[in-house]
């Protein structure tokens, strides 16, 4: 065993130094010596991990979520994915997916599940935050630096989810029907571009289906496209549960199926022996995921891992350099920002997320930071020596929310807490194959069921019992959970969410008379291997806002913490609204009634309705989920120590009515149509002359900028590049600060209908004072091709094209044009 096992280690050392060919000999190699069934097994994954093939020394392949940061125990929780997009800067992108796979190899990890780069098509969309943005040219350099720099570090890297996975509501089922122009332009130019030019080792394919056939199983997908088309040369590993077959997903292309074989296992085998798949087909899917292996050293002498990376200050220190660039300044008028400490005496620190770290968004991207400060900290630290500081919460937040008191339960037997019944099956049928008394619903079952008795998934639970409240009063009323749920009170059913998903919390609100019973009955169904169930509350007698308004009467200036958290944006379900949580909008109505001077600062990963205060408030800040270095950035940016630089990567709207999934979402008997086309995001806004609330591309600064002297010079004939653009920038202020320039393009005489303008080249240009810049831009011919929806091929007209120079889609500043020969 021992000769073998050192022959074939040998045979598949790091490919460094050797020819691709000499890789390929020794991928074959060893494909002949696995057996059938250890081909099999090395298809099907363990949770996060591949089977060992411990007779010829195949090692297990280890991977860990996700995009902002590993999630595996505590890390570096870098800002979200929109707010690495937000700050236009392609090397700082990549030095953080550098940063996120040294932490990765530090855990003993080999493969990272990310990026995510799904175009945001609806800005609702539970995992938008994931994303980078609505715009494909954007994606696709930010997703390109991403996985360089992941990969830099021999991390494989995941690009997800394969494709056209822009919304949650239904994700398992839903099928998104596309048109193919709609899907080569907008949604898989961002993959295409991480395959070919990032190098990326593996695709994730998406829950959904796409034009009926689910993407695990999709041979256009998955063979015609990404392996023969783009030359994609690693493999393609299904979403957590997003198999569905196992002859049409292995024939289609499909490679590894996670986080278990429940198709590629024994019927695998039977369907190679049956010749339904064919052991050629078998050898590839293996020699692809070997080839990855080899390259990321897994057969090479491992060394220790280096925990002392994690949470380095290295790390946090790239950490608060995307934090700080992706803050997008929105207002800023009368310059109340930045703040002078000079002027300024007192400050009134308001809102709910201003006392909590709000470092990203929820779901299977949401990171454990090593460390992370909250607002409020950060703003005593930097002004409370020279400003009189005064906090009020002003509303709640999901953190203020908790467990039902044993007390206030009560089972019919007597006693304290609710009855429980547990079943064997999903549905609550049948007799309990356990019952007890739970002194609370406070569970979190991960990896095991609540008993012995009971199965690891497909279980059910249901409590009954009375509730009795300690005072008078209206109380909102929470469930969380893990998959489906119901809940009555009094014998009304007021909540029903009997679908798989992953954790989501519904509330309702209901008013009580202390000490008295109101029945309840909660059930709760379980589908995966990671349960939880959740009933909490919280009486509206507590709601804050009126200590808010008192601190914000006397201040100077008010600075107000809204926007979102990992609970309202997560994997699993949409947000229901654009709108702010619940209470914000009549907190900051409020706080503005008494004081004008207000600076808002949003926490979000995707776009919010503002209309009810947007145009009373003289300050806003973008702040995305920023990670754990967050609240320092921001604070860097209101007092002036960093001049903002970030810019929308996607539009924000004045109303969802404006926007173009808006009728086609979220879609009728499992299918959305997505009939805008290539009208994604500003396109459609251009389009449909609609004035966003704030355009794509936007974002303030405390320095301006002059754009002058735009020259277009025509490639010629038969040449690669369609056009030479040079202009200069000249900062024409007393501020160091960094401008990115957009490039867009339109085709004037397109044969049919385009864009007004779509982003083609980008640069973030740092100046100082007084400081120009020559600026410039190769056009390829390429970025001139449309794809033909009647021809189905890429075609690229002669004609006249137009060269727009602007600060944002919506403020163009300079405009010269083109003849394409």
């Amino acid at each position: 065993m021992k000769p073998l096992f050192a022959l074939l280690l040998g045979l598949c050392l790091t490919v460094s130094g050797y020819s691709q060919g000499t890789v390929d000999e020794r991928i074959a190699a060893l494909v002949q010596r696995m057996s059938v069934q250890e081909k099999v097994d090395l298809l099907a994954g363990i949770e996060f991990e591949t089977k060992a093939i411990a007779r010829l020394g195949i090692p297990s392949l280890k991977m860990t979520d996700g995009p902002q940061g590993v999630r595996w125990g505590k890390s570096t929780a870098f800002p979200a994915s929109i707010a690495m997009a937000a700050t236009w800067n392609e090397p700082l992108i990549e030095k953080t997916g550098a940063a996120i796979a040294e932490e990765v190899k530090a855990k003993g990890r080999h493969m990272l599940l990310a990026p995510c780069i799904n175009i945001l098509r609806v800005p609702q969309g539970g995992r938008s935050f994931e994303g980078f943005g609505e715009d494909p040219h954007l994606a696709a350099r930010a997703a390109v630096a991403y996985v360089k720099g992941v990969q830099s570090r021999n991390v494989i890297a995941t690009v997800k989810h394969f494709a056209a996975n822009n919304q949650e509501h239904e994700r398992l089922t839903i099928s998104s029907g596309v048109e193919e122009q709609a899907l080569r332009e907008i949604y898989l130019p961002a993959f295409k571009a991480a395959v070919q030019e990032g190098g990326a080792w593996s695709v994730m394919s998406a829950y959904n289906r796409l034009n009926n056939t689910y993407c695990s199983e999709n041979p256009w997908l998955l063979t015609d496209v990404l392996k023969k088309e783009w030359g994609f040369p690693g493999f393609v590993v299904s979403d957590w549960g997003a198999t569905h077959s196992t002859v049409a997903s292995a024939n289609a292309g499909l490679d590894l199926e996670m986080p278990t074989g429940q198709y590629f296992n024994a019927a695998l085998l039977e369907a190679v022996q049956k010749g339904q798949v064919t052991e050629a087909t078998l050898n590839d899917k293996v020699s692809r995921i070997l080839r990855a292996m080899i390259w990321a050293g897994l057969f090479d002498a491992q060394a220790k891992p280096d925990e002392s990376v994690v949470g380095s200050a290295d790390h946090r220190a790239v950490a608060g350099a995307v934090a700080r660039e992706a803050v997008v300044l929105l207002k800023n008028e009368q310059n109340v920002l930045p703040l002078d400490l000079r002027t300024v005496r007192s400050i009134a620190v308001l809102g709910p997320n201003a006392p909590v770290a709000r470092v990203g968004g929820g779901g299977s991207a949401f990171v454990e930071p090593t460390a992370a400060s909250t607002p409020l900290e950060e703003v005593v630290a930097r002004a409370g020596g020279s400003a009189r500081i005064v906090y009020a919460r002003g509303e709640f937040s999901d953190e203020d929310f908790r467990p039902v008191e044993t007390s206030a339960l009560r089972p019919a037997s007597g006693g304290y807490g609710l009855r429980g019944e547990y079943f064997a099956n999903p549905d609550c049928k049948g007799s309990p194959a356990l019952i007890r008394v739970d002194p609370q619903v406070a569970f979190t079952w991960k990896g095991v069921s609540p008993a012995s008795s009971l199965p690891l998934e497909g279980y059910s639970v249901r409590w009954t019992g009375s509730l009795v409240p300690p005072a008078d009063g209206r109380y909102e009323i929470r469930v969380r959970t893990d998959d489906g749920v119901r809940l009555w009170l009094d014998n009304t059913l007021l909540i029903d969410d009997w679908t798989r998903h992953a954790p989501r919390s519904h509330s309702t609100q209901i008013s009580l008379r202390g000490g008295r019973p109101v029945a309840v009955r909660m059930e709760y169904y379980n589908a995966s291997k990671d349960g939880s169930a959740l009933l909490a509350w919280r009486p509206d007698a507590e709601r804050p806002q009126a200590a808010a308004v008192e601190a914000a009467r006397g201040a100077d200036v008010v600075l107000m913490f809204v926007g979102n958290n990992q609970e309202v944006e997560s994997e699993g379900y949409d947000r229901p609204t654009l709108d702010l949580p619940p209470g914000q909008n009549d907190l900051l109505e409020a706080v503005l009634r008494v004081n004008r001077n207000v600076v808002v600062i949003l926490n979000v990963g995707s776009p919010v309705v503002m209309s009810r205060w947007v145009n009373r408030v003289p300050g806003l800040l973008c702040a995305w989920f920023p990670g754990q270095e967050g609240a320092r950035a921001v604070v860097d940016v209101l007092f002036g120590e960093v001049n903002p630089s970030g810019k929308l990567p996607v539009t924000f709207p004045k109303r969802w009515e404006d926007c173009a999934a808006y009728g086609n979402y979220p879609g009728n008997a499992g299918v959305v149509n997505y009939k805008e086309g290539v009208f994604v995001g500003y396109r459609h806004f251009d389009a449909k002359n609609l004035q966003p609330e704030f355009p794509f591309g936007f974002g303030l600064s405390y320095a301006t900028f002059a754009y002058r002297n735009l020259v277009v010079t025509p490639g010629g004939a038969g040449k690669p590049v369609a056009a030479t653009v040079t202009l200069e920038l000249e900062n024409t202020s007393r501020r160091e600060g960094a401008e990115v320039v957009q490039l867009y393009l339109r085709d004037v005489e397109s044969s049919v209908p385009r864009p007004l303008r779509e982003l083609k080249a980008f640069k973030k240009i740092a100046l100082r004072p007084g400081q120009k810049s020559q600026v410039s831009f190769e056009i390829p011919r390429e970025a001139c091709a449309f794809f033909h929806p009647v021809k189905k091929t890429w075609v690229v007209e002669p004609g006249k094209f137009e060269v727009q120079i602007g600060s944002s889609s919506r403020d163009i500043r300079l405009r010269g044009e083109f003849p394409l020969p």
